[in-house]
């Protein structure tokens, strides 16, 4: 028999989803099985009061957000009572500790006093909420669009941290755990963002992570405003039905930030670069143009259909000797100095 309370299973169906986790992902967390799990999700049963209490925990929601309703109300109590910055990067919050979170919320809130005092803008200068299709080339398009959005489209870009602090977003660089590359918090009153970055990673994977996290926000505006996650709306075709997850999306979106294809197709032209004439050594020269780390250089040249897949298969060789020698270190070093 179909329970009255189907719309619990509704929501935690939804939440789940909206982070990309399996079943057995948020069964494991929430320490309840598979099974129930499946059946709670799908209306046959009505969760237990500790099954609630629970899930409500593993997915860092109030009880009362599993208990709305309404598709609405779901929404209305995720995000629209906040009036504070909250954290969206849902892939770190097994890791993210009191302390790190305590650091966030004082630097957020010396931020904010320091504007309120100084008189200046709190506002975004471009917007955080632009629609987009969840897939690759949607991810490509957005990415397209921000530039446009910042006036810099296919140029060359030295110093991001500048351009996002034009924008009017706060970018701090701290040191943090190892097993973190940055984390961002939304600001729903000001429709702007603070970007936290680790501090012991190199430039390279800190701009990577600028970007990720800058997706990571758009995904979040537009998933309060359409009430869909992006799991909802990925075209799984593309993908052999894998999911398209919000980790997957800010990846590609990062990539295709930092290294648009005009700007990567234009430099190799320029050069008179022929896709059987790359070296190891051209690589590392030309991917400093770009900030990046080699590897995603020469997977972004590979996407673009830039290099021999036999010079593309030795180089990725080589690289992978090197990260595997260095722990992940970038080989000629990092000539971005980030501040």
């Amino acid at each position: 028999m179909e329970s009255k309370l189907e719309f619990i299973g509704r929501n935690i169906r939804y939440l789940r989803r909206e982070r990309g986790w399996t079943i057995a992902h948020l069964a494991s967390k929430a320490k309840i099985s598979e099974v129930p799990l499946g059946r709670i999700e799908r209306g046959v049963n009505a969760p237990s009061a500790n099954a609630i209490y629970h899930l409500a925990k593993a997915l860092d929601v109030s009880v009362d957000t599993i208990f709305a309703e309404e598709h609405e109300s779901l929404r209305i109590q995720r995000f629209e009572g906040k009036k504070k910055p909250f954290l969206v990067s849902s892939n770190i919050k097994n890791i993210f500790s009191l302390q790190l979170k305590s650091m966030a919320k004082d630097m957020i809130e010396g931020f904010q006093a320091l504007e309120d005092i100084c008189g200046v803008q709190k506002r975004a200068k471009i917007p955080l909420l632009i629609p987009f299709d969840a897939d690759e080339d949607g991810m490509e398009i957005l990415s397209l669009t921000v530039r446009r959005y910042m006036g810099i489209e296919y140029s060359i870009v030295f110093d991001y941290f500048e351009l996002f602090e034009n924008q009017g977003f706060r970018v701090i660089a701290v040191p943090m755990p190892k097993a973190i590359d940055g984390f961002s918090y939304y600001d729903p009153v000001n429709q702007n963002a603070f970007f936290f970055l680790n501090a012991k990673k190199n430039p390279e994977r800190q701009l990577f992570h600028l970007a990720y996290e800058l997706c990571n926000i758009l995904i979040t505006t537009a998933s309060i405003q359409s009430n869909e996650t992006l799991a909802d709306n990925a075209n799984l075709k593309t993908y052999n039905k894998k999911a398209f997850t919000a980790h997957r999306a800010a990846s590609h979106f990062a990539a295709t930030f930092l290294m648009p294809s005009g700007a990567v197709i234009d430099t190799v032209r320029q050069l008179g670069i022929q896709k059987k004439q790359w070296s190891y050594e051209l690589l590392l020269r030309i991917k400093h143009r770009f900030g990046v780390s080699s590897e995603a250089f020469l997977y972004r040249l590979d996407e673009l259909a830039l290099i021999h897949p036999s010079l593309l298969i030795r180089l990725k060789h080589k690289l992978k000797d090197h990260y595997k020698e260095t722990g992940y270190g970038e080989p000629d070093f990092s000539r971005r100095l980030l501040t």
